[in-house]
């Protein structure tokens, strides 16, 4: 008897990974998901601990453009699955509520609830509130210290005693190794809660006129599973910073490319993509640098081909210093409220 032809799922997901992964498309919880598969909620979290891949949202303009209407206006920032179908019929409920409301009449009480709605990853709870960030936030720096690690406090020592951290990467066209710098936190003892844009400021020295920063923040569990929370990605010759930049919010003209000078030690300032996570106790924050993206690894399992930013074409060795004349840090965006408090 012949077998059934098998069934090409994405990443390699199960067929009931699909089924969750549908549901949670729909905004449904742990408890809802597991109520409609018949399953229970434990089995659910498994379920969505292999197919999580985390994000930092690509979703500036969406952001900016809510920001800058002055009429009725929604902002809902659903779970991240890593696809949906088109043209997002996971929405629709939502978008004929708003349209039952301003073209038929009905009274359904859409305006009466709060303008923004952000799931985040890690509690995995809804947000409200009217405004983005729908919490109040305050933006903390977090250092890049010796040995890979992240710290509240700056680096206190100057060049010649924490010598600057570095890589060499060969072009893609010998190598299909992209190096990766890492440094990371101690674990949280409570939940921490962050949401909005961040920023990376990188004081780095490098022997090309070009070269890239790809730097990408990470939530590891207890057991070494990690999830991607955001992204920020910067050419070195597009450093520039425009008048709307602020603490934890940088904005890039991108109208034209500056070479470096090779061996001059320059800031670089990365914009962090918007994000929602909570770090449960006992994960840490992880971030990683390199100038190429990995060509494969759990995240971009499931991006096509083409998703790649271009590599640099050229080797390229890069110096990161991290001293008390350069300090080298993360700007993120700390809820003011523990996760979890009521207002």
């Amino acid at each position: 008897m012949s077998r059934p032809p098998r069934v090409s799922r994405p990443a390699g997901l199960t067929e009931r990974e699909v089924d969750v992964l549908a549901l949670i498309a729909r905004g449904r919880t742990n408890k809802e998901v597991a109520s409609a598969l018949v399953i229970s909620p434990k089995t659910v979290g498994h379920h969505i601990e292999h197919i999580d891949q985390g994000r930092g949202w690509t979703m500036d303009g969406t952001i900016e453009l809510f920001d800058a209407l002055k009429g009725p206006k929604k902002l809902d920032i659903g779970p991240y699955p890593p696809m949906q179908s088109r043209p997002f019929i996971e929405e629709h409920d939502k978008m004929f509520r708003w349209y039952d409301y301003w073209i038929k009449g009905i009274d359904n009480g859409i305006m009466d609830e709060p303008a923004v709605s952000v799931f985040v990853e890690g509690s995995r709870e809804r947000v409200t509130g009217n405004q983005w960030p729908p919490k109040d936030i305050e933006y903390t720096s977090l250092y890049l210290r010796p040995r890979g690690k992240l710290s509240t406090e700056p680096e206190p020592m100057g060049a010649q005693y924490a010598a600057p951290d570095g890589f060499y990467q060969a072009p893609l066209t010998v190598t299909d190794k992209v190096e990766i710098l890492r440094w990371e936190t101690p674990v949280f003892e409570e939940s921490t809660e962050m949401i909005g844009t961040g920023a990376a400021h990188i004081f780095a020295e490098i022997d090309q006129p070009d070269s890239n920063f790809i730097l990408r923040l990470w939530d590891y569990a207890p057991g070494g599973k990690r999830q991607l929370i955001t992204t920020g990605y910067l050419k070195a010759s597009h450093r520039e910073l425009d008048e709307r930049t602020t603490e934890g919010n940088a904005y890039h003209p991108h109208t034209r490319a500056v070479p470096v000078e090779p061996g001059k030690i320059e800031e670089y300032v990365l914009r962090l993509y918007p994000f929602a996570n909570t770090f449960q106790p006992g994960h840490k924050l992880t971030v990683e640098l390199s100038n190429g993206e990995p060509l494969a690894d759990e995240h971009n399992a499931l991006l096509p081909p083409d998703a790649f930013h271009l590599p640099v074409g050229r080797p390229v060795t890069h110096k990161i210093y991290r001293d008390a004349a350069h300090r080298s840090r993360l700007v993120l965006p700390f809820t003011t409220r523990r996760a979890g408090e009521k207002e």
